[in-house]
């Protein structure tokens, strides 16, 4: 492999390090120094999510043409921020929610969207099918392996001192990056970033029009409050971060063997089926979660709800693939495409978030398993409008 096909290798597998840290064992660490308060993880997730929005708009015009590299490195820096933050402030965290969550936002999309660029223009062709074979290994084994590292450690030591850490490896990714080679492309005459005349172009266009309902429903799922509000519902079971890690670890697990099975056994012409069974399975387990909450029923539902969101998960992604390599949206507008994909996403995301906060000032265990119904439900709507989506 090339250089730079190893170091994005590299920055990628320590940002999913990083990601997990500040994933499911920052909500566990915010959701028990706010004392059990639902409402202060909603807050943080908002904002998050609401900056994230914004600035897919703002980064996606810049990046257009030129400052991808800039905005990749601003990216990590912005993390290293958002853990020195958190090495500072320790449990004062929540008298500064609204500041690190607006990091965490803003560092996810700056990061994401030059890397998405990157993947295609900075790995040889010859090398991108090794490239996503290796990137996806390491990151299986990371996800498998560092929740239960980090639940055994924050048990031992602290959320503090595990902040440290992952801050030496943040710094680490941010010096690997200025190794990788990077040429300045030339900008092009007539391609400024246009979002109003991009979406004006792509509306009529009904796959078009289905993906980014897709991507909505999304936002209200696993890419927004339901992952945090069954990621609550097993901290509230589980009282330890070491149990937390192992569960986080076997939900791992079950995505990566769903992923497996979705990529060998799945036929083409049964695809509609097998979304909708993805849709109605996980609906059907939060009747049981429902009238019997216990430590059984809450990694029974867990382990359901990840097994088969990976299914939709996978399927959209390569639906996603065609949408943004087709004549409607390809080389002249999928800037703008991706970033009006982010905008649906954010919608769905603070809607849910704005949810699961209703529920946190409510204070109501009750309402937060009807809130876990509801987004199950969405997963089914997403599922229905996948279906529709009809691209060779």
């Amino acid at each position: 492999m090339s250089k730079n096909t190893k170091l994005l290798i590299i920055v990628n597998s320590i940002r999913k390090i990083i990601e997990i840290f500040l994933g499911p064992f920052l909500t566990a660490y915010i959701f028990k120094v706010s004392t059990d308060s639902v409402m202060m993880v909603s807050l943080y997730n908002i904002f998050a999510h609401t900056v994230i929005a914004f600035f897919s708009l703002m980064v996606g015009a810049i990046i257009k043409n030129k400052y991808e590299m800039q905005f990749f490195r601003l990216g990590m820096i912005s993390k290293f921020l958002q853990l020195i933050i958190l090495t500072l402030l320790g449990k004062k965290i929540i008298k500064y929610i609204w500041l690190v969550a607006m990091i965490s936002g803003f560092s996810t999309i700056t990061w994401y969207f030059p890397l998405n660029l990157f993947s295609s223009t900075l790995v040889p062709h010859k090398e991108k099918k090794e490239y996503i074979v290796y990137k996806s290994i390491i990151t299986n084994v990371i996800m498998v392996a560092l929740p239960i590292v980090f639940g055994a450690i924050i048990s031992e030591k602290s959320f503090e001192k595990t902040t440290i850490i992952v801050l030496v490896l943040s710094f680490i990714q941010i010096l690997v990056s200025f190794q990788i080679d990077y040429k300045k492309k030339p900008i092009k005459s007539g391609s400024k970033f246009n979002l109003i005349k991009t979406f004006q172009y792509i509306k009529d266009d009904k796959n078009v029009r289905e993906f980014y309902k897709t991507s909505f429903f999304l936002g209200m799922t696993c890419e927004g409050a339901l992952n945090t509000t069954v990621t609550l519902l097993i901290i509230i079971a589980f009282n330890k971060d070491f149990s937390f890690g192992i569960v986080t670890s076997i939900t791992y697990l079950l995505s990566i063997i769903s992923a497996y099975i979705c990529k060998k056994l799945i036929n083409p012409h049964k695809i509609k089926m097998v979304i909708y069974l993805s849709g109605i399975i996980p609906l059907l387990s939060t009747i049981v979660l429902l009238f019997v909450t216990n430590q059984y029923t809450i990694v029974g539902y867990n382990i359901i709800y990840t097994f088969f969101i990976q299914i939709i998960t996978i399927i959209n992604d390569v639906k996603t693939i065609k949408i943004t390599n087709s004549d409607t949206i390809n080389d002249s507008n999928r800037v703008e495409g991706y970033a009006l994909m982010e905008v649906f996403l954010g919608f769905g995301r603070i809607i849910s978030y704005g949810l699961l906060l209703i529920v946190g000032i409510l204070n109501s265990f009750y309402l937060l398993k009807i809130l876990i119904m509801l987004l199950t439900l969405c997963i089914l709507l997403c599922g229905r409008h996948l279906t529709k989506i009809e691209i060779d």
